[in-house]
């Protein structure tokens, strides 16, 4: 990301470093203090944070015109993501991924957790209006505890504006897809001061996504609509107590998943529909005493899912046979969420830095699978699964840091987290009639985190820390599962990295290196019916790297490189994994390159020109178990080399643009063939967009 871009975004309203002199190299000193992150709870400049951390600001996300964490991806360092569909995302960091298990990667939207409680995909965030969005690499035990195996992913959304009058943003685009239809996004965002104590602040977002897949079942039709809307009210009274209240609105449907031979066309005879619909609310009261802030965080989420899959193939291949005709897998559930956190943080300027909190949750998900069967030779039988699933989840952690000297800190802090766990299922099968099954248990853990910290003067810091991650254990219900019950499992990382600032401020330099040492590792295990179960598979381990490099060398010119390399393979052999497997698709690399050049042209306009270049290396599933039932042991996905570009002219608040995503219209492998997924899901071809925004 560009320093320039990240620096104008997030830097608004924060101690800036005095310029001296008007060159290159006293900008991009300033420019480095002006980058402010929260990734450790509490307001920090990017240089001093002694974790791996991405920030990715509100103008580099309207410069790489991105809308999603899909199309952000490869500008961070080893994070990847597939999203099949509405409610069907699956997100990794740093290659902790289990490809059909529990999430690995905390999600945050503000201070309020929206990670699932199971292998579904969390609720999807729009990048409307944001802030700027951080992605926390490597384990995250004291500050976010739940699911943070992988690292935290942190969504701040732009706060009210108590100081400046009435203003906001109108914005429009068209967008055509090659060989598909035409989209558009329409946004509009309004800032209202409604006293000298209270602002409020409403976005809204209308994005339809032009398909572009032909098949028997009609042309271009996966297309995709995402309907926002977001509110959020600043209430502050007195120069010590704000009061934020925050409402959002997300609903995503698509005509049929992606599913292509090629990248456009599809065998598949039937629609396969996907919706995820959701409400989500948080209300946060922080209070400043003379020594220590008060903070309380309240939050809430309702989010319905809903699927239709044919999987005759799947059935077909899987009993050896042609045996039906078709095969309908729908699914529909609810998940309610609700928490509250209170958490001290201190405030003074001493040696001595402190926080701590404690935090409830929970939730709940009720759901029904059903399959409908359209044999060959004999009627037709239906099977249905009704599950519920609670969670009630107590944590209490605390961090401290402490100035030994002016070049010296150390850090410790931990979480003690308790899951009280329940299942209970009713599967009704043609034959065998009515049955249930369920499990209840508690999982509970300590999870530490220690480091320390060293101060290379003025230029930045060298860090060394040790993290212990942890996910739930949980309970099979599937007829036939071998174990009833699986344990949780455990994640160490041992990292050395540095934040450095060279060439007189111009080049900033962040390199992380790590070691993972994963336990009791969550695997998948197929039941001779097909049913999916989850068993503890063994161990893992293995070394990364992250890099981070952004040059600014003029006013109106930036370069960042943003790359990650993980080598974590399997140490012993297990069911479905041999000695020296990766992870289920973990790239071994990714890298993204980006340019951006905004040069002012002479009366009022400026230039915006923005260019990135992204690879994603080839990675695999491994599901031996499937394999031993006639499919393929080893499935690959393909490498990938993506190139997008965007350039606008402004002039008083007024830019025009145009936008070329994928410019080299590569077709490539995103998602393998595996399982009931019978065809891949490629990247999306070449998408033009002209679009116009206006700052009033």
């Amino acid at each position: 990301m560009g320093l320039a871009i990240l620096a104008a975004s997030v830097g608004a309203g924060l101690p800036a470093l005095a310029q001296e002199g008007t060159g290159a190299g006293a900008r991009g000193k300033a420019l480095l203090e002006e980058v402010i992150v929260t990734a450790q709870r509490r307001e920090q400049r990017l240089l001093d944070v002694p974790v791996a951390v991405s920030a990715i600001g509100a103008k580099e996300i309207e410069n790489r015109n991105i809308t999603s964490l899909d199309e952000m991806q490869a500008a961070v360092p080893a994070l990847r993501m597939v999203d099949i569909g509405p409610g069907s995302q699956r997100i990794q960091l740093r290659g902790i991924s289990q490809y059909l298990g529990l999430p690995t990667v905390g999600n945050y939207v503000d201070e309020f957790s929206i990670v699932n409680f199971g292998a579904a995909g969390v609720p999807e965030v729009q990048l409307l209006d944001m802030q700027r969005v951080e992605v926390l690499r490597g384990p995250q035990p004291v500050l976010y505890g739940e699911s943070s195996m992988g690292g935290t992913i942190r969504y701040i959304t732009a706060d009210p504006d108590l100081e400046s009058g009435p203003g906001g943003s109108l914005f429009a685009e068209a967008s055509n897809v090659d060989g598909g239809e035409w989209g558009h996004r329409v946004e509009g965002v309004v800032n209202v001061p409604v006293s000298s104590t209270t602002a409020l602040r409403l976005s809204a977002a209308q994005r339809e996504i032009g398909g572009w897949i032909d098949g028997p079942a009609g042309d271009d039709i996966n297309g995709r609509e995402i309907n926002t809307l977001r509110g959020k009210l600043l209430f502050a009274p007195t120069d010590h107590l704000e009061v934020t209240v925050m409402g959002l609105y997300n609903k995503s449907e698509q005509d049929s998943i992606g599913y292509t031979v090629d990248g456009e066309i599809t065998e598949q005879q039937f629609l396969q529909p996907s919706e995820q619909e959701y409400t989500l609310g948080t209300l946060e009261i922080a209070y400043d005493f003379d020594s220590f802030q008060f903070l309380s965080v309240t939050g809430m989420v309702d989010m319905d899912n809903t699927a239709s899959r044919e999987s005759s193939a799947f059935y077909n291949t899987l009993l050896g046979a042609p045996l039906f005709t078709k095969v309908t897998d729908d699914s529909a559930g609810n998940t309610k969420r609700w928490s509250q956190e209170f958490r001290l943080t201190s405030t003074g300027d001493g040696p001595f830095r402190w926080l701590g909190g404690i935090s409830y949750t929970d939730g709940e998900t009720e759901g029904r699978a059903s399959t409908t069967t359209e044999p060959f030779l004999f009627p037709g039988f239906d099977l249905i699964s009704d599950q519920e699933f609670s969670s009630e989840i107590w944590a209490a952690f605390a961090d401290f840091e402490y100035d030994v000297n002016d070049w010296l800190t150390l850090q410790a802090g931990g979480r003690y987290f308790e899951d009280d766990r329940s299942v209970f299922t009713v599967n009704d099968l043609p034959g065998i009639g009515v049955s249930s099954q369920g499990g209840e248990g508690t999982f509970d853990t300590f999870n530490p985190r220690f480091g320390i910290t060293l101060k290379t003067g003025d230029s930045g810091i060298v860090y060394a820390s040790a993290a212990k991650g942890f996910r739930s254990g949980g309970f099979n219900t599937a007829p036939g599962a071998p174990n009833p019950e699986f344990d949780e499992e455990v994640l160490w990382t041992y990292e050395l990295g540095t934040k450095q600032t060279l060439l007189d401020g111009l080049l900033f330099v962040e390199v992380a290196v790590y070691q993972q040492e994963y336990e009791d590792i969550q695997a998948t295990n197929v039941t001779p019916t097909g049913q999916t179960a989850v068993f503890n598979a063994g161990e893992a381990s293995g070394p990364g790297a992250d890099l981070v490099l952004q040059l600014t060398p003029g006013e109106d010119l930036s370069f960042s490189f943003a790359g990650g390399w993980n080598d974590v393979t399997f140490d012993k052999v297990g069911l479905d994994k041999f000695e020296g497997d990766p992870l289920d698709l973990v790239p071994e690399l990714n890298w993204s390159l980006a340019a951006d050049w905004t040069p002012t042209l002479g009366n009022g306009m400026q230039l915006i020109a923005h260019v990135d270049v992204n690879y994603t290396d080839e990675a695999a599933i491994i599901l031996r178990q499937i394999g031993a039932l006639g499919f393929d042991t080893v499935t690959p996905n393909e490498e990938r080399t993506l190139i997008n570009a965007r350039v606008g002219l402004v002039r008083n608040g007024l830019e025009g643009y145009v936008a070329v995503s994928n410019l080299g219209d590569t077709r490539r492998e995103v998602n393998p063939a595996f399982g009931a997924f019978v065809e891949p899901i490629h990247t999306q071809p070449r998408t033009i967009a002209v679009g116009i925004r206006k700052q009033f």
